[in-house]
């Protein structure tokens, strides 16, 4: 299957296509944002599994992405311990995996994911959630009203998802046999996506739907995470935590300042509650005095989750707060009503994104967040699954908010019910504690952004590059300007075309970036060595994007030989513990991309002491500094560090001379 690889590069960018194929099935009706011929998972069962990638590719891969990081003498230790490994238990650990594999319905990293993610103990916020930021709706400029626009098309899309009504997750090559476009079904060219398919997919039976699809040039995407999107809660553990999945539940939880409230935004009979008696609801909660003597509970979520896990247990202890907690465990999601708006674009990202945390449950699979002002952002816990499902409920849900009138307030037929605590000493002590903490812990840290104009899609298609190429070289040469060595770098590659896949690393420092960075060091180096050199390794992180996408990767796999060697209570291989490992494992340079006609920003913490985390993405800019290319195309990024060690604001100085001198040798040797 070689055609998605040529076109699923970037980070989710096969959901985004998405958008123009479900606007045209939109439902009128009142409790569907869609219908489709084909059932939302009909080709789930189909879908191909997740390869493993072989053991010596895999070696090789992980000393090729190890090799611009570490010295001569470490590199010539780990491939000794590279070379015992293969000859050791590489072999059997490996063996181990492909044999469960064969009886699994998952994929081979689902369960050592999960794993991954439920034992981290590391806080939610900045660690673990990200937060995405929508675009404004002119017409819904208040709290209220566009929390009740925005809550009822999510209900609508909650019951699209479960009633089995919405498009399937698709990628349409329009070139039959998976992209070829060749051969016996090449007049099905052109058909993906049309009424004929939805026809002959619809009559296939599950087991065999995916390959109907694929010989029309379309690529189903897994949608196994959707499961986990509703009435979902990451619940803590001391060790490790576990995710709760509840059923038949009709209400949200809705949390203004310290207080919680249960919501019903179903009716007993499934049918959506309407926006105008949503809109009553909420604007009767906020004008609703809180009770005396509450304490924070939300900041406690803000914990290490065996903190917060003790602390939990001995909340709910209390049989009355045991039942309140299970109240919004078992919410389809959690509404925070804000009392704060900031007007400046990088606080109100950070608000989003970490806020005082006191008006937050960051363990709900997510919270839709909605300012005074009307802004309103989505910020999710990352256990249960990846951007797919969200990105997918994201763009959905915005474009029917925007289609929608402004609610007309009406009496709720169901009044809103307040969701009460007793608080013991303990509680109220840890509370104050948590506060504190997270509060000395988001101002340890410094977010600064940058708009650059020019640097488009457009332009670097005119130089015959790849723009996420392009834009991970420049923040390659960024910190090499900085700190003068190649730096451990993370980028995402989706696995949503293989069964239960999850995402695969990027590693875009490679020899290749780091002999362009040396390049451009050299004042004696010209324009056109520099041209060769950023080509050279444009094209190379390509082919690297491409093999991720395509299962072709290895951090993944080394993960699970990893897990598997600890199942079976053997030491952890030396070569993954080891100069190298070590190394590889300390991501400085967190890199993330997402661009939708919904989003207007978003964020996500550094990952470590020493990272900068790089939301980047390009498209109009704001002019948060310079009016004057307010509404040009071109680069906008966001840089947050810990500021005890990384400075933020000198990235993006870096980074933007970069692009300055990227865009200087591009244009000197255009058409040469």
């Amino acid at each position: 299957m070689k055609g998605p690889a040529r076109m699923l590069q970037g980070k989710m960018r096969a959901v985004r296509t998405l958008a123009a194929v479900s606007r045209r099935a939109m439902s009128t009706g009142d409790n569907y944002i869609q219908e489709t011929r084909i059932p939302t998972m009909h080709f789930q069962d189909s879908i191909p599994r997740l390869p493993i990638p072989v053991l010596k590719d895999t070696a090789t891969r992980f000393l090729y992405a190890a090799s611009p990081l570490i010295s001569e003498a470490e590199m010539n230790e780990t491939k000794k311990l590279m070379d015992d490994f293969l000859a050791g238990p590489g072999p059997a650990l490996h063996k181990a995996i492909v044999d469960r594999d064969k009886s699994r319905y998952s994929s081979f990293i689902s369960e050592p994911w999960f794993d991954m993610y439920l034992k981290n103990r590391d806080p939610l916020p900045l660690n673990i959630n990200p937060q995405l930021t929508f675009d404004d709706d002119l017409n819904k400029t208040t709290q209220s009203v566009r929390a009740a626009s925005m809550v009822r098309t999510i209900a609508k899309f909650y019951r699209t998802v479960t009633d089995g009504k919405l498009i399937p997750d698709m990628f349409h090559t329009q070139a039959c046999m998976g992209g070829t476009g060749t051969g016996f079904f090449s007049f099905l060219n052109g058909k993906g996506g049309s009424k004929e398919f939805e026809m002959v997919c619809s009559m296939l039976p599950r087991s065999v739907a995916f390959y109907g699809a694929y010989l029309y040039g379309t690529y189903p995407l897994d949608m196994s995470q959707y499961n986990n999107l509703f009435m979902s809660t990451r619940v803590p553990g001391v060790g490790r935590d576990m995710l709760k999945k509840s059923s038949g539940s009709r209400h949200i939880i809705v949390q203004r300042g310290n207080d919680f409230w249960a919501v019903d935004i179903l009716r007993k009979d499934g049918s959506v509650v309407p926006a105008g008696e949503l809109e009553s609801t909420f604007d009767y909660i906020a004008k609703q005095d809180p009770l005396p003597e509450t304490v924070s509970l939300g900041v406690l979520t803000s914990q290490n989750r065996d903190v917060w896990a003790k602390d939990r247990m001995a909340l709910v202890d209390n049989p009355a707060n045991g039942a309140s907690v299970e109240m919004i465990d078992s919410a389809i999601f959690s509404l925070c009503l804000e009392d704060d708006a900031p007007t400046d674009f990088i606080e109100a990202q950070n608000h989003f994104l970490f806020s005082k945390a006191s008006n937050r449950w960051f363990d709900k699979s997510f919270q839709l967040i909605v300012n005074p002002n009307g802004r309103t952002a989505l910020n999710f816990e990352h256990a249960w699954g990846d951007g797919v499902a969200v990105l997918r409920l994201v763009n959905e849900v915005h474009a029917a908010s925007l289609a929608a009138p402004v609610p007309i307030r009406v009496q709720a037929q169901s009044a809103p019910r307040r969701v009460t605590f007793e608080y013991s000493a303990q509680i109220k002590a840890a509370s104050e504690r948590a506060a504190a903490e997270h509060a000395k812990v988001a101002q340890s840290t410094m977010t600064s952004g940058l708009e650059h104009p020019g640097f488009t899609s457009a332009y670097i298609k005119a130089n015959n590059l790849g723009l996420d190429g392009c834009l991970q070289m420049c923040f390659q040469l960024a910190h090499y300007k900085l700190a003068g060595y190649t730096a451990p770098t993370y980028e995402s590659a989706n696995q949503s075309m293989y069964k239960h896949g999850r995402t695969e690393t990027v590693r875009s420092a490679t020899p290749e970036s780091h002999l362009m960075c040396q390049v451009f060091a050299d004042p004696k180096s010209s324009a056109a060595q520099k041209d060769a050199a950023l080509r050279t390794a444009v094209k190379n992180h390509g082919r690297l994007t491409k093999e991720a996408l395509m299962g072709k990767g290895w951090d993944r796999h080394v993960y699970a030989l990893k897990h598997e060697a600890e199942r079976q209570n053997l030491p952890i291989p030396a070569v993954f513990t080891g100069a190298a490992a070590k190394k590889l494992g300390e991501i400085i340079l967190s890199t993330s991309t997402l661009s939708s006609p919904a989003i207007d920003g978003g964020g996500f913490g550094p990952v470590g002491p020493n990272c900068y985390a790089i939301g980047y993405t390009t498209g109009k800019l704001r002019g948060l500094d310079d009016p004057a290319i307010k509404g040009e195309d071109g680069l906008a990024a966001s840089v947050m560090t810990y500021k005890a060690n990384k400075n933020a604001d000198d990235f993006t100085a870096a980074l933007k001379q970069s692009l300055e001198e990227m865009t200087t040798v591009l244009d000197a040797t255009r058409g040469k």
